[in-house]
């Protein structure tokens, strides 16, 4: 069988198009990170806060939170707070994008302090988003095993708690000490590559949680190395930081555009360096520990055993449950279903058309999010459902099956009849939303409307789960 590859396993991730809420006490500064969310297909609301209240927040909740604040850090927890407090139950990650530290522990899931590229935190943000909603599936999925089958799922409550491996790329000079101080004692070990040869080389045939290279002297290797990783599906999600000497540095966003996720001073605090390479590689630890988490899931009585997607029975019970909180929380849900058929008519026999056919669908399952459900509904027929997407973005996806499809060519036993391919039909559903409410949300700087108007809250499943903020605990305060 040949079967072309995508660039990334996980492709589907990078067309985020959810809510965030921004919350600032600067809407001069803050209104700069509106082009780099929107990059990344997040749409933007911004919410001003006065010293007192909230103004004017949106009668949607978010997907997740950006607090943009200049002169009232301090009163961050009660900001986080009165979030909460409006959109109870609903639960979101919540980022601090805060002028300066302060003593003491802070409110939010993760934090950044400036000097910080807008580019940086929106990718953090999309992070955070994508977590939030992988945790969110997992949990939708045990409540459907425990109500309509009687099963009960236990997963590992812990993330590994063994020591980072951190891999350092580049000359062994003031800045790879740097890095060796800040991580001792941090629960890390460091893995030092002096070449982009031998990079590579670890970069194979070890995992590391997070890369970081010394840009001090130059951008390459690193801009090469990083860009390498992004279309590698094993690496895309690695996260790789820049050592830079921030008084020189200029190419800031050409660094964002190959993928470093964040640029550090290598003169910064031992306690900056570390802060900012642990989150990342915590971060990055979480997000597999809960694909691990989706790989483990499924019992026989709800998976297909020829593809390991789900079958037909758990499907039909779990989408009426997607369905119903994706209408309480006024999210899109779309639904593909892909029917498969031979390139060319003729007889064949059914065990060689059944292989071809199992290995068609798990290759769907190999290019959607892991959150996305993936069900075998017949022999020829799968169905993928898309929480929190709209048709015009399973499009993109169902034209990338499409294509893979066409271009796979399965083995026949007979060498003369050629190599068996298939073609995918593709339909797709959205469902329809009830009518939007009228928004509370003013033009920033006219409180027309004020908080005694805030909409009731509506009820969502999974409560009690706090999610990002209590699993994702980090080992030292976040940079």
């Amino acid at each position: 069988m040949t079967i072309p590859s995508p660039e990334t396993r996980d492709f589907a991730s990078l067309r985020i198009n959810r809510r965030v809420l921004i919350v600032t006490d600067d809407v001069d500064g803050s209104v700069g990170m509106v082009e780099h969310l929107r990059a990344l297909m997040l749409g933007v609301k911004i919410t001003t806060y006065d010293g007192d209240a909230l103004q004017n927040l949106p009668f949607e909740p978010p997907s997740a939170v950006l607090c943009f604040l200049s002169d009232y850090i301090e009163k961050a927890p009660e900001i986080v707070a009165q979030i909460r407090a409006h959109y109870a139950p609903r639960d979101f990650p919540i980022l601090g994008r805060l002028m300066r530290k302060t003593d003491g522990d802070h409110p939010f899931d993760s934090v950044l302090y400036a000097p910080v590229h807008p580019v940086q935190v929106a990718h953090r943000m999309a992070s955070l988003i994508r977590l939030g909603q992988m945790e969110a599936e997992i949990i939708r999925r045990m409540e459907t095993m425990r109500d309509s089958f009687g099963e009960s799922v236990t997963l590992s409550p812990d993330i590994n708690r063994a020591p980072f491996q951190i891999l350092f790329i580049g000359k062994a000079d003031p800045a790879y000490m740097a890095v060796v101080n800040a991580l001792q004692n941090k629960n890390a070990e460091v893995v030092a590559a002096f070449t982009s040869f031998s990079a590579f080389d670890y970069l194979h045939d070890r995992r590391f949680d997070a890369v970081v290279m010394n840009a001090r002297g130059g951008n390459e290797p690193a801009m090469t190395i990083s860009d390498t990783m992004r279309r590698n599906p094993r690496l895309t999600h690695v996260p790789t930081l820049l050592l830079i000497d921030e008084e020189r540095f200029q190419d800031e966003d050409m660094a964002y555009r190959h993928g470093v996720n964040d640029l550090i001073d290598s003169d910064a605090c031992a306690l900056e360096i570390s802060g900012r390479i642990l989150e990342l590689a915590n971060s990055y630890r979480l997000h597999e520990k809960l694909k691990s988490d989706f790989s483990d899931f499924g019992t026989p009585s709800c998976m297909d055993q020829q593809t390991a997607v789900f079958n037909k029975a758990f499907f039909t019970a779990h989408l009426k449950r997607v369905s119903q909180e994706c209408r309480e929380q006024r999210l899109p849900l779309s639904i593909l279903t892909i029917k498969l058929k031979p390139q060319a008519a003729g007889s064949l026999a059914a065990d060689v058309m059944d292989i071809a056919l199992s290995k068609c669908i798990r290759l769907v399952a190999g290019i959607v999010r892991m959150q996305d459900i993936v069900a075998r509904l017949d022999r020829d027929m799968v169905a993928v459902a898309f929480p929190e997407e709209r048709r015009g973005d399973v499009e993109i996806i169902a034209g990338r099956i499409r294509e893979l499809i066409a271009n796979a060519a399965f083995d026949t036993p007979h060498e003369a009849s050629g190599a068996l391919t298939l073609r995918a039909e593709t339909d797709i559903v959205e469902q329809v939303l009830p009518p939007q409410p009228t928004s509370v949300l003013a033009d920033i700087g006219s409180p027309r409307q004020r908080r005694n108007q805030r909409a009731r809250p509506r009820p969502v499943p999974h409560a009690d789960q706090s999610g990002l903020a209590r699993r994702a605990q980090h080992p030292e305060p976040s940079t």
